[in-house]
C-alpha cells in the first residue's frame, strides 16, 4: 500500500524575521491590510497549518536549505542570542544546514551562535553540514569544531516518523565556498565524494528514504532546462531520494526532476513555504503534488513569534543602535517609488555611493550591484525605517574589531590606474551580470563595447551633474592622485586587478603621499581621531547617516529622497562607436596591439590579393 509523505521546506532566511517591505508597514497581528511578504511569525502560523493538514496523510518533515542567519539588524546580535537557530527550533524544524552566509562572523562567530542558542533554547534543531574540514595546524576554528564535537552539527542523522526511516545530511557548495572567505580555516570537502559516502553511511544505518539538505543552488540555463550545482551533484551520486535546496533563491514552481529526484527550493528570507508531497510505494518514490505557499497579509502572525521577535527589535537598539542616536523602528527617509538595483534604475546605487564617499571624504566612491543587498521598497507611505535601510548595506565584520558590518577605507591611485579598476569592473559586469554592475560617486566613466576587452574605458571625468565634471588626463606619466573610498570588501579587490586581469593591467593601491600600500588595514578611515587607535565607520552606519541628513522637502520632519538631479544620473555611460575618435580615445597597449595585428592582417591580406592577381595576369 502507498504511504504519503508531505515535506514542508524553506531556505534563506537571512535573518529576515519581519516582512519583506518596509518594515514599519508589516502588521501579524492582523490580515488583509498591508502589502508586506513573508515574516517568521506568519511563517509559523502556516507552518502549523499545513502541518495539520498533511499530519493525517502521514509523516510530516520540516526542513531548510541554509543562510538562515545574516542580512538585516536582527544579525547584529546573532553571536549573543543565536536568535535564528532558536526560531528554527520553536518553529518545529527536523533539520536545517549551513550556508555561506552562517560563517560571516568566522568560525569563531558561529559557534558563539550555536552556544548562545543552546544556552536559551534546550534541544536545539539539528544542523547537518557533511563536508566540513577543519585545520589541525589552526586555532582559529578550533572552537566551531568543538561544536561539531558536541553533537550541535551532524555530519547526518536518522529520522524515524510515521514508519520510515529517513536520512538526511547536508552539503555546502562550491559557489557558495568561494562568497564565504570569512570561513577560513575551515575548507570543504569535495561535494560528490561527501556525498557518496554520506548516502552509503546512511543506508548501511538503516536509512529507507535519503534527503539532502543543499547549499548549492540551480540556475536556468539558456535552453530552459535546469543547471546548476545541485542537478549535477545528483546526476553524480545515485541514491538521494530528495533535494531541499538554497543558496541561488530560486523560488521553483514545480520540482525539478532529475531522473525520479526532485529538486525543489522555495525562494528566498521567508517569502514562500514549500510543501512536496510523494508516494511511497515498494521502496519507489514518486512526486504526487508540490505547492509554493506565499507567506503574506492572508496570515495572521503567530502571537508567540510576534513577542519574541518585538523583544529582540528592543535588544538590538539597546545594544546596537542606541549609541548612534538611532532606533530600530525610527523613521528616516522617505522614497517616492520603490528604488531598484536594476541596471536602468541608477538613484539606488548612487544613493548608496554618495554616502560611501560622504562619509570617508574620498573624491570617487564604488561598490559593486551586488553588494547592494535590497531594494529599497516603497509600500504604502514611503517611510523608510532605519531597520530598512540597514538591509542596503548589512553584511560583513570588521578588520581591526570584530562589530558587525564592512569597515569604510581610503586609498589613493593614479589615473592609469583608476581606468584599470573601471576596465576590471565593467568587464566583470559584462561576463557575469548585474550584480557585478559597478555603482559609483563622484565620477563618469564612458565606455565603448566597440574596443576590446580590459581597453573599454574611453573617458574618465570627476564630478557630477551639479557642480560639473571635468576630464581626467589618463596617461601613464600623469603623477596625479586621487582618493577612493568604499568598503574594505570592494576596495579589496584593488589589489587583485593585476590578477583579475591576467598581468594585462595593473593598480598600485597608494596613500595619500604616494607610497605604495601592502596591507589593507592602512587604508581604513579612522571616525574619531580624538580616541586611541582607529575606530571604524561601519558603511551601515554611513548610509543612515547620509540618507537622515538629505533635505526635508516635504514639511513632515522626515529627509526625503529626490529622484531626479544628482541621485539620477547615469554614470557609467555606454557609447558604442566605430569612428576613429572613439576607438583610439585613450587607448592603452592592449588595444594598440590588437589594432596592429589586425593591420598587419590587412596588409598581409593586401599583399596576398595583389600577389594573386599579378599571377592572373
Amino acid at each position: 500500500m502507498a504511504q504519503t509523505i508531505t515535506v514542508l521546506h524553506t531556505n534563506d532566511w537571512q535573518s529576515r524575521l519581519l516582512g519583506f517591505g518596509p518594515n514599519l508597514e508589516y502588521s501579524p497581528q492582523s490580515i488583509n491590510d498591508d502589502d508586506t511578504r513573508g515574516g517568521i511569525a506568519r511563517l509559523a502560523t502556516l507552518i502549523n497549518e499545513r502541518r495539520q493538514a498533511a499530519g493525517s496523510q502521514g509523516p510530516v518533515l520540516l526542513l531548510d536549505g541554509g543562510d538562515f542567519s545574516m542580512g538585516t539588524l536582527f544579525h547584529t546580535l546573532t553571536r549573543e542570542t543565536g536568535a535564528e537557530l532558536q526560531l528554527l527550533t520553536q518553529l518545529g524544524y527536523d533539520a536545517v544546514t549551513l550556508g555561506n552566509h552562517e560563517f560571516d562572523f568566522r568560525p569563531d562567530g558561529l559557534a558563539r551562535m550555536f552556544r548562545a542558542a543552546q544556552q536559551h533554547t534546550p534541544g536545539l534543531v539539528p544542523v547537518l553540514a557533511s563536508n566540513l574540514v577543519f585545520d589541525a595546524d589552526d586555532p582559529a576554528d578550533d572552537s566551531l569544531q568543538a561544536v561539531v564535537e558536541a553533537g550541535l552539527i551532524r555530519e547526518g542523522m536518522l529520522l524515524e516518523r510515521g514508519g520510515v526511516t529517513f536520512g538526511l545530511f547536508g552539503l555546502m557548495g562550491v559557489d557558495a565556498g568561494e562568497v564565504a572567505p570569512n570561513k577560513a580555516p575551515v575548507t570543504l570537502a569535495e561535494q560528490v565524494d561527501s556525498a557518496q559516502r554520506m548516502v552509503a553511511t546512511l543506508r548501511e544505518q538503516g536509512a529507507e528514504l535519503v534527503i539532502l539538505l543543499s547549499h548549492m543552488g540551480v540556475i536556468a540555463g539558456k535552453d530552459g532546462q535546469w543547471e546548476g550545482e545541485e542537478v549535477t551533484l545528483v546526476q553524480q551520486v545515485p541514491g538521494i531520494d530528495l533535494v531541499i535546496g538554497g543558496h541561488s533563491h530560486t523560488p521553483l514552481s514545480r520540482p525539478i526532476m532529475v531522473g525520479d529526484t526532485p529538486i525543489v527550493q522555495a525562494g528566498s528570507e521567508g517569502q514562500y513555504l514549500g510543501e512536496l508531497v510523494l508516494s511511497r510505494e515498494a521502496g519507489r518514490v514518486r512526486v504526487v503534488d508540490y505547492q509554493l505557499h506565499p507567506v503574506d497579509d492572508r496570515t495572521p502572525g503567530d502571537p508567540a513569534i510576534t513577542a519574541r521577535i518585538e523583544a529582540l527589535k528592543a535588544q538590538v537598539t539597546a545594544q546596537v543602535l542606541q549609541d548612534f542616536g538611532y532606533r530600530f523602528d525610527q523613521p528616516l527617509v522617505t522614497t517616492p517609488r520603490t528604488l531598484t538595483r536594476e541596471y536602468g534604475d541608477p538613484v539606488l546605487g548612487n544613493l548608496v555611493t554618495d554616502a560611501l564617499r560622504a562619509a570617508t571624504g574620498a573624491d570617487i566612491a564604488l561598490t559593486g550591484n551586488g553588494t547592494i543587498r535590497d531594494d529599497l521598497w516603497r509600500g504604502r507611505s514611503g517611510v523608510q525605517a532605519v531597520s530598512d535601510l540597514y538591509r542596503l548595506e548589512p553584511l560583513g565584520i570588521g578588520e581591526l574589531n570584530d562589530e558587525p558590518g564592512y569597515p569604510l577605507m581610503k586609498v589613493w591611485f593614479r589615473p592609469p590606474d583608476l581606468k584599470s579598476i573601471f576596465e576590471v569592473l565593467l568587464l566583470g559586469y559584462q561576463l557575469r551580470g548585474d550584480s557585478y554592475f559597478p555603482r559609483l560617486s563622484g565620477v563618469r566613466v564612458t565606455y565603448n563595447n566597440y574596443r576590446p576587452p580590459f581597453d573599454r574605458v574611453t573617458r574618465v571625468e570627476l564630478g557630477d551633474s551639479q557642480r560639473g565634471y571635468r576630464e581626467l588626463d589618463l596617461s601613464a606619466d600623469n603623477p596625479e592622485l586621487f582618493s577612493i573610498g568604499g568598503t574594505t570588501y570592494v576596495g579589496g579587490f584593488t589589489w587583485l586587478i593585476g590578477d583579475i586581469s591576467y598581468g594585462l593591467l595593473s593598480a598600485t593601491p597608494r596613500d595619500a603621499s604616494g607610497r605604495p600600500l601592502a596591507d589593507i588595514r592602512a587604508t581604513i578611515v579612522d571616525g574619531d581621531e580624538t580616541r586611541a587607535g582607529v575606530q571604524e565607520i561601519k558603511a551601515w552606519k554611513a548610509l543612515l547617516d547620509y540618507f537622515s541628513a538629505l533635505p526635508d522637502t516635504s514639511g513632515d520632519g522626515i529627509a526625503d529622497i529626490a529622484l531626479d538631479g544628482v541621485s539620477g544620473e547615469q554614470r557609467m555611460v555606454e557609447r558604442s562607436s566605430l569612428s576613429p575618435g572613439a576607438m583610439l580615445a585613450n587607448t592603452g597597449g592592449i588595444a594598440w596591439t590588437l589594432y596592429s595585428l589586425v593591420a598587419l592582417l590587412l596588409i598581409l591580406s593586401l599583399w596576398l590579393l595583389l600577389r594573386f592577381l599579378k599571377k592572373r595576369r
